[in-house]
This record gives structure tokens, C-alpha cells and sequence, in this order.
């Protein structure tokens, strides 16, 4: 293939742009710059993704490519809360170092939010958008998560405020508390409401209808209550007899009391003055008793907050618990994400890959590649026999020497020296001797072809591609821009002294005519 059919075909696949710029004289100098059809529909489509994502300084059609595609890197990045050391109104004319330094930049807060699309600063400044594309995609995706992120937040902070001042949903809460409380506390409160521990066994099966049971019920609660004393009192100003009281109190503790059968017993048996110091002891135990029964009230709110406290306690325990299980899922999904994520970016460098040795391999000829690989093949093969041949030469190098140890056995062992053996052993040396040339030979040719296919390769990667032709060239017009720049910077400080300098000459004639004439002028 000729270098005109290369050409033909590289200015068919690239598209021209006419680009002006000043020469060293001032003068107005045309030329073509010519760009990836690619490179352009990826440029246009990042282009659009800006737009989309709310940055709408791309819309402007006086600012450079560079300017924009920097513009939207560093809003973007700010819109992800993350902070970019770089100022977006940079100089207009920014030398080729300025601009890398910029990138620099934006390329160190892209490995801090861990980016999974690698880019190097010159592909940022040299416009390269096919890398430049993905980058952009990403971080768009990344700005809108953090809005809707910002949005959710927004909306339940609102709602939260809302109900705190103008909404009822805090007076019901409230309310249910409330009532929840209350329906806790008198539950225990029946729960654990005061018990008869004495009562009379006759009274059960008799109504109070006549005089005498409701008065044996009354002296039965007198005594469940500590009021014997007064029981007593009744019982010596009626006169009424000891009997009566003898079976009040048996038919009490019958039912159910502290004080055993014996006791009673004895106390029946027993005078007037031992049963009253009795039943007075047994009077202080029961003021004891009402004392913790008046106090019983306010023990109940305490077992209710404690037993509510504890409630709270098995609760938040729980809440916990299902916190900790939440987390581990979330850590667990996180990691399967993570690796999925590890996964896809994996294939997609793969693709990546292809896509770049298919574009690779497309702009090489067709000719030189068939010759790299007829080369290749070659040198497999030679490297197969070779290793086919070492084989070989090991087991006859292995048999040779057995046999020479063999030989030198026998040397040893016997003093005379057969003329036949000689003969073999100088047989055996000469063939030796003659391998191990075909060995060096072969191995020296090995090199040789080795060093060719080296210096074959090395030509070949010596010859750069289109696209870095087309940065190469880019990159040659933005030198020769800013050298033009700086030519007529320097053009213009020559003028300016020169015309200081004639500044000054004519400002020293003057001072010396005004010196001259004030010389002579009379006093």
C-alpha cells in the first residue's frame, strides 16, 4: 500500500477545519486542522450532558472546547460536594503548562471521589473525548443522585417543621401516649389491687340480713384492719361473752392467716390480759401493713414506670439487635455491589481495550502486519525447535556422558589400554566436539533473528497513530499560537522602549536648553 492511499484514506476518515492565525510579521496565515469524526460526535455528546445536567455555559459559542469541557468538570464536581482548587475564569491566551496544570487538578479530585474511568491530564487538555465522555457521563449521574439526595432531605425537613408548628400529628401522639399510659396503669392497678387475707367462714354462707351477721362482718373487717382494740373495747362494755370472740377469731384464721392453729389455741385457752397483748402485736403488724397499703398507691406508679422502663429497655434491645442486622445487610450489599461494580469495570476496560487494538489495527498496513506476523510465526517456530533441540542435545549430552564415565571406568579399573577403545573415545570426542558447534551455530542465529524481530517491533511502534498525529498536530498549532502571542508581545515592549528611550533623550536636551537659558538669562 503507497503513502497516497494512506493519505487518501486518512482524509477521508478525518474532516477539515480551517483555523487562522498571525505569523511573525502580523500577517494573517490560513490553515487546515482536521479532526476524528468520533472525537466530534463524542465532544457534541458530552457537550449535550452538560447542557442536560444544568450547566449552561456550553451554550456560549465563544469559548474554546477546553474551556468548557473544564467549566463543566469542576461545576460538576461541586455539585457532588466536593471541593476543586481552580479558578473557571482562567486567562484566555493560558500557556500549554498552565492549562495541563489546571487538569492536574481536576485529575486529583476525580481519584478522590474514586472515579472508575481512568484520564490523564493531556487527554483533558488535548481534547481526547472519547476518554473524556465517559468521565463526564459519570459524574452527571453522580450530580443527579445528589439532588434527588438533597431533595429527599429537603421535602422530610419541611414535613418535620410543618408538623412541629402548624400540624396535629404531635397532639395525637401525644394523646395516645397518654391514653396508652393510663390504660397500663390501671391494668396493674387490678392486677395488683388489694386482697381480704381474713374473712369469717359463716359470713359466706349466711346474708346480712339480721344484726348479729352484720355486726360479726363488721368486727371480721375490724380485725382484718387492725381495729381489735376497739372490737375489745365494744366487748367489755356490752358484757358480751368470751365465746363469741373465741369463734370470731378461730373462724378468721381458719380461713386464712399468718398465725398458726396452736397459736390460736393457746390463745383460746388463755386469760383475757394474754390474749389483748396478743392481739396487740398482731394490731401494730397490721398498722404496719396499712401504712404500706396507703403508700401501696404511689409503689404502683413506681412498679408501672419500672415495669414500663424495662419494656422500653427490651424494646430499644431489639430495635438494635434489627439495627445491627440492617447494617450487616447493608455492609453485605454494599460489598456484592461493590464487586459487581469491580466486575463491570473490568469488562468495559476489556472492551475498551479491543476497541482501541481494532482501531490500532486498522490504521496499520495491511502489508507491514502481515509481515509482523509472518516474523512472529517464524520466530515461534524457531523458539519451538530450539526447545525441540536443547531436548534432544540434553539426553545425547546425558548419554555422552554416561558413556565417558563408563569409559573412565574402565580406564581406572584396568592398567593396559585396548587401541580399539581408543579409537572409540577419539570417535566419541570428534562427534562432541561437532555438536556442540551445531549448538553455538544454531544458538548465534537464534540472537540474530531475535535482534531482528526487536528492531522490527521497535519501528513499528515508532510509528505513531492517527489520533496521536492529530493531538501531535493540535498541539504543534497551540505552541505556534502562543509563540505568535508571545512574538507580538515582545514586538511591542521594543517599540515602548524604544520610545521611552527617545522619551528621555528629548526630556535631557530640553533640561539642558532650560539649564542653558537660565544660565544666561541676567539676573
Amino acid at each position: 500500500m503507497s503513502l497516497s492511499s494512506v493519505e487518501q484514506k486518512m482524509q477521508t476518515v478525518l474532516v477539515r477545519q480551517k483555523m487562522s492565525t498571525l505569523d511573525e510579521e502580523g500577517r494573517l496565515r490560513q490553515f487546515d486542522v482536521r479532526e476524528d469524526p468520533e472525537q466530534k460526535a463524542k465532544c457534541d455528546q458530552t457537550m449535550e450532558l452538560l447542557l442536560a445536567a444544568g450547566y449552561f455555559r456550553v451554550r456560549i459559542k465563544g469559548l474554546s472546547e477546553f474551556d468548557k469541557v473544564v467549566g463543566g468538570l469542576a461545576w460538576s464536581i461541586q455539585a457532588c460536594n466536593f471541593i476543586v482548587d481552580i479558578d473557571v475564569l482562567y486567562q484566555e491566551n493560558a500557556i500549554l503548562g498552565q492549562k495541563i496544570a489546571l487538569t492536574e487538578r481536576i485529575v486529583v479530585v476525580l481519584s478522590r471521589m474514586k472515579c472508575p474511568y481512568p484520564i490523564e491530564p493531556h487527554q483533558i487538555q488535548g481534547g481526547d473525548f472519547i476518554h473524556i465522555f465517559p468521565v463526564v457521563q459519570w459524574l452527571v449521574k453522580r450530580v443527579f443522585e445528589r439532588r434527588a439526595d438533597i431533595g429527599d432531605f429537603n421535602r422530610a425537613y419541611t414535613l418535620s417543621q410543618y408538623d412541629k408548628h402548624f400540624g396535629e400529628t404531635k397532639n395525637e401522639v401525644q394523646q395516645q401516649m397518654v391514653t396508652s399510659l393510663k390504660q397500663n396503669v390501671e391494668a396493674i392497678r387490678i392486677r395488683h389491687r388489694p386482697q381480704r387475707r381474713y374473712r369469717c367462714l359463716d359470713s359466706k354462707k349466711k346474708r346480712l340480713n339480721t344484726s348479729d351477721e352484720r355486726r360479726k362482718r363488721i368486727d371480721s373487717t375490724l380485725v382484718e384492719f387492725g381495729q381489735v382494740h376497739q372490737l375489745l373495747a365494744s366487748l367489755d362494755d356490752n358484757e358480751k361473752p368470751q365465746q363469741d370472740v373465741n369463734a370470731l377469731i378461730k373462724n378468721m384464721v381458719q380461713e386464712k392467716s399468718k398465725i398458726p392453729t396452736q397459736v390460736v389455741q393457746s390463745l383460746v385457752n388463755q386469760q383475757q390480759d394474754t390474749l389483748r397483748e396478743i392481739i396487740e402485736g398482731f394490731e401494730e403488724k397490721e398498722k404496719a401493713r396499712l401504712e404500706e397499703t396507703l403508700l401501696s398507691e404511689s409503689g404502683q406508679q413506681q412498679l408501672a414506670l419500672r415495669t414500663f422502663k424495662i419494656q422500653i429497655s427490651k424494646q430499644t434491645e431489639k430495635i438494635n439487635t434489627l439495627q445491627n442486622l440492617i447494617e450487616q445487610t447493608k455492609i453485605k450489599k454494599e460489598e456484592k455491589r461493590n464487586s459487581a461494580l469491580e466486575i463491570k469495570q473490568q469488562y468495559e476496560q476489556v472492551n475498551v481495550e479491543l476497541e482501541e487494538i481494532e482501531m490500532q489495527t486498522k490504521n496499520i498496513d495491511s502489508e507491514s502486519l502481515k509481515r509482523v506476523e509472518a516474523l512472529v510465526a517464524e520466530y515461534e517456530t524457531i523458539k519451538k525447535q530450539e526447545q525441540e533441540r536443547r531436548a534432544t542435545y540434553k539426553s545425547q549430552k546425558s548419554e555422552l556422558e554416561q558413556e565417558i564415565s563408563q569409559l573412565e571406568a574402565r580406564l581406572q579399573s584396568s592398567s593396559d589400554i585396548d587401541p580399539e577403545e581408543q579409537e572409540k573415545m577419539k570417535q566419541i570426542e570428534e562427534q562432541y566436539q561437532l555438536v556442540s558447534d551445531r549448538l553455538q551455530n544454531q544458538r548465534l542465529a537464534l540472537a540474530k533473528k531475535i535482534r531482528e524481530i526487536s528492531s522490527i517491533s521497535r519501528r513499528i511502534d515508532d510509528i505513531p497513530t492517527t489520533i496521536e498525529l492529530a493531538q501531535y498536530r493540535q498541539a504543534f498549532f497551540q505552541l505556534y499560537n502562543q509563540s505568535a502571542v508571545l512574538y507580538r508581545q515582545t514586538k511591542q515592549n521594543y517599540s515602548l522602549y524604544n520610545t521611552f528611550t527617545d522619551m528621555i533623550d528629548y526630556m535631557k536636551k530640553e533640561i539642558t536648553l532650560l539649564d542653558s537659558i537660565y544660565q544666561n538669562y541676567p539676573q
